[in-house]
């Protein structure tokens, strides 16, 4: 069906805890874009493209916006929605098509899915699992014949729950991973998913008038929550998203979201980003550096606004990116293990990234034919940028002289 569940259960890796996160999701597509970036394996393409199907087949909002996660369980068991035992796959299986499951997968009478803490578990359950066992041609035949009557069958089966939830935080994550994942994989329909999710962000969680950021909305109804993590992760989603397009309603969205971002947040005496605005009512504000499940709302407050720093040419949001890796030096020199993201980050801004100018139409073959081009290859220390909206005074003016020559300006 798609998609990562959470984690495995046991030192082999063949059992997973069920759930499935939407920030997992989001941060292995970029992964895994990356890999396949790097190396040209198609594989690690297919990998994307099964999340996607996954994720706008069963954890979308109508108006776009991403769900936060699915249950582990169903009907009260763990792990009941995606195992088998083989007497229900031999009822449902020709011989071929089974004898092409059970070698693939590794189905067995007996199973090799235990859950100890349940004492009324589901006996002779079979996780599939890829054995490496290569099959012919026509036991590949009947593998994939196999595969589209089994995930029929469990579409039948009572779904786990759905967290239905949306919240701007890991929507940020997954807008700048089907943004990403829709240039370099060619992929409009994921383009068109990221543009609705953006609107759907921005009318759902953006008050103008306040000029605030709300973390969570879920049937119309949103919290008043202000946190670090909800700026930091949708500011970098919608960097991504601008970056490929060069549609410069992103990048001024960007711009609001980074100057609530320092006022809200930033420390102006002693750098670093707060978790929570000063009108929280805790005990003390603290300033969480540790990358862990996801980057921390620390790293990714400096590297988004050095990237946005880049683009505009804008030193109000480099000084205090600056200002917060000098905070957070003796974490990074000590236990870079413990803060990877946010050594990405002293990398970007230590060496001068790569900047890529595109004049002309955005829309024009052209311009998304170079799009194309520049996304489909791995160098992470780049920005891509047009002439209009807030971009740096460069591109706005010597380019677009150039622009009356040339329809591309790199």
């Amino acid at each position: 069906g798609g998609g990562f569940a959470r984690y495995s259960t046991d030192a082999k890796w063949l059992v997973p805890h069920f759930e499935k996160m939407l920030y997992d999701n989001a941060q292995l597509v970029q992964l895994y874009l990356d890999a396949y970036l790097v190396s040209g394996e198609k594989r690690h393409a297919e990998v994307v493209r099964d999340v996607f199907r996954y994720i706008l087949r069963d954890m979308t909002h109508p108006e776009g916006g991403f769900y936060s996660a699915e249950d582990a369980d169903s009907e009260g068991k763990e792990g009941k929605f995606y195992c088998f035992t083989t007497v229900e796959l031999k009822k449902l299986l020709s011989k071929e098509e089974f004898a092409a499951v059970e070698k693939y997968y590794g189905v067995t009478d007996g199973g090799n899915f235990v859950d100890h803490s349940d004492p009324d578990h589901l006996k002779d359950q079979n996780v599939f699992f890829r054995t490496g066992t290569k099959l012919e041609k026509a036991e590949m035949s009947a593998l994939a014949a196999a595969e589209k009557k089994i995930f029929a069958y469990r579409g039948k089966r009572v779904r786990p729950g759905l967290d239905d939830k949306i919240l701007a935080s890991w929507n940020g994550l997954m807008l700048g991973a089907i943004a990403r994942a829709g240039r370099v994989l060619d992929e409009p329909s994921y383009l068109a998913a990221a543009q609705k999710n953006f609107e759907f962000i921005r009318a759902k969680f953006w008050d103008q008038k306040e000029r605030r950021l709300y973390h969570r909305w879920r049937d119309g109804e949103r919290d008043s929550a202000q946190l670090l993590d909800t700026h930091t992760f949708l500011l970098e989603g919608v960097l991504d998203l601008y970056e490929v397009t060069l549609d410069p309603a992103p990048l001024e969205f960007a711009v609001k979201i980074a100057d609530r971002l320092i006022e809200a947040f930033y420390d102006k005496e002693k750098g670093g980003f707060y978790q929570a605005t000063a009108s929280a009512d805790l005990i003390m504000r603290v300033k969480d550096y540790y990358d862990g499940a996801e980057p921390s709302g620390n790293s990714t407050a400096i590297s988004a606004l050095l990237r946005l720093a880049k683009i505009t040419d804008n030193k109000k949001y480099r000084e205090p990116a600056m200002a917060s890796l000098a905070q957070f030096s003796s974490k990074i020199t000590q236990f870079p293990r413990a803060v990877p993201y946010m050594v990405g980050a002293v990398d970007f801004s230590a060496n001068e990234p790569k900047r890529v100018v595109l004049v002309g139409d955005v829309k024009s073959e052209p311009v998304q034919n170079m799009l194309k081009i520049i996304h489909g290859n791995y160098q992470p220390n780049k920005v891509v940028l047009g002439t209009e909206g807030p971009v740096e005074e460069f591109s706005r003016t010597t380019l677009k002289k150039q622009a009356k020559k040339s329809e591309v300006v790199v």
